[in-house]
Parts: C-alpha cells; structure tokens; sequence
C-alpha cells in the first residue's frame, strides 16, 4: 500500500469486548476466523484492533491494503475497537490508544498530517458500524469529517 495514506477509518468489531490480553487475544481469533471463514479474506480485513486492555493487536499491519471499507481499503488505515459500540463508548484506555495509533502513523509517515478521519457507516451504504455511541464520540475527535462519503468526493 502507498503510504501515507489520507484516511482512518474507525469501527467495532460488534463482538465481545475485551479487557485483559487472554481475552482480547481470543477475541482476534474469534475475529480472524470469521473473517476468513465466513467471508473468506486472506487474513483479518482491519490494519490494527484495539482492545480495553490499552494495547494494539495487528490485523494486516502498516503496509498491506486491508479488506475493511471497500472505496477505502486502498488508501485507509483501518482501527476497529474489539466490542459493540451501540450504546456505550469503550474505555478511555482504548479510546486514547487508538488517538496514539494515529499519531504513531503520522509520525511513522504511514498516515497523512492532514488525513481525515471517518466512522465506517460513513465510507460505505449499509452498516451502523461504529456503533451509535462510538460514532457521536468520534465526532469530536481531530480530523472527524461529516457526511456521508461513498464513494470518496
């Protein structure tokens, strides 16, 4: 993948949360294999997962395009906080370990200094990912953008 890239995508995995490594380690298996089991990828579709533990799991990495927002995959790093985000926010811990993600990418060169940011339910038709509450809180973070955005203008 072309680095930087000028996006971040955010979601949830709309599965267990997860609060200690044994358990968000099994939750990236549970996600891996449904995303290769069920809808037959080559390896989990999002760039790095966050857990409520404060720590980063790597899904594809930095440097391989990812199979988690279609119009965005190519030019898109994509962050899912593992849990269901619908009527509650996750942890700060995650929260700000995602913030420190994106950081790291723009320090790294991986992601643009003036990318913007988006909850997936705004890069493709269909979904309500990120979940209700995860959506209203990113909205306040730096380089939200609003509207719908499918396919990219």
């Amino acid at each position: 993948m072309k680095t930087p890239v000028p996006f971040v995508i955010i979601h949830h995995t709309d599965m267990d949360r997860c609060h200690d490594y044994d358990h968000c380690c099994a939750e990236v298996r549970k996600i891996q294999d449904f995303h290769m089991d069920v809808r037959g990828w080559c390896d989990i579709g999002y760039t790095f997962l966050v857990g409520e533990d404060g720590r980063v799991y790597e899904g594809r990495g930095w440097d391989t395009i990812g199979a988690h927002c279609p119009w965005y995959n190519h030019q898109s790093i994509g962050i899912s906080i593992m849990g269901d985000f619908t009527d509650v926010i996750p942890d700060k811990i995650a929260t700000d370990t995602v913030q420190a993600l994106i950081k790291c990418a723009v320090e790294r060169g991986k992601l643009s200094p003036d990318f913007i940011l988006y909850g997936h339910r705004q890069g493709r038709n269909g979904t309500t990912c990120p979940g209700d509450a995860l959506f209203k809180e990113i909205q306040s973070w730096p380089h939200w953008k609003p509207g719908d955005h499918f396919p990219p203008k």
